[in-house]
């Protein structure tokens, strides 16, 4: 199944739109459609992506909750290293050093693939 992600200022997760005429008001959902998280790599590369445009104050709200994530991600599957530099992140966003925490996230990612 091709699932979708939806990043915006109300919402992330897995996209649960569905096609048709929606549910009238009252109507509860007949199953949970919550999938699994995005793969952490996957996460850190949206990470990077995100850091280079941080212009506004929902920006940098948006960034740090993807860094948090992506940190509380990487403790959930025992990546304490990794989870390490994505505090790391947490830091720097905080403090608005938005190069540090790019850096920070180039380590993550090296911890995370590993030596090739």
């Amino acid at each position: 199944m091709n699932r979708k992600w939806v990043d915006n200022e109300v919402y992330f997760g897995p996209d649960r739109r569905k096609g048709g005429l929606g549910k009238r008001w009252g109507d509860r959902r007949t199953y949970d459609d919550a999938a699994e998280p995005p793969p952490l790599g996957a996460v850190m590369r949206r990470l990077r992506v995100q850091l280079n445009g941080v212009l506004s104050s929902d920006d940098r709200r948006r960034v740090y909750d993807l860094a948090r994530f992506a940190a509380s991600e990487a403790e959930r599957q025992h990546l304490a290293a990794c989870a390490d530099h994505l505090r790391k992140v947490l830091e720097a966003v905080k403090a608005g050093d938005f190069t540090a925490a790019d850096h920070s996230v180039l380590q993550a990612q090296a911890v995370f693939n590993g030596p090739r």
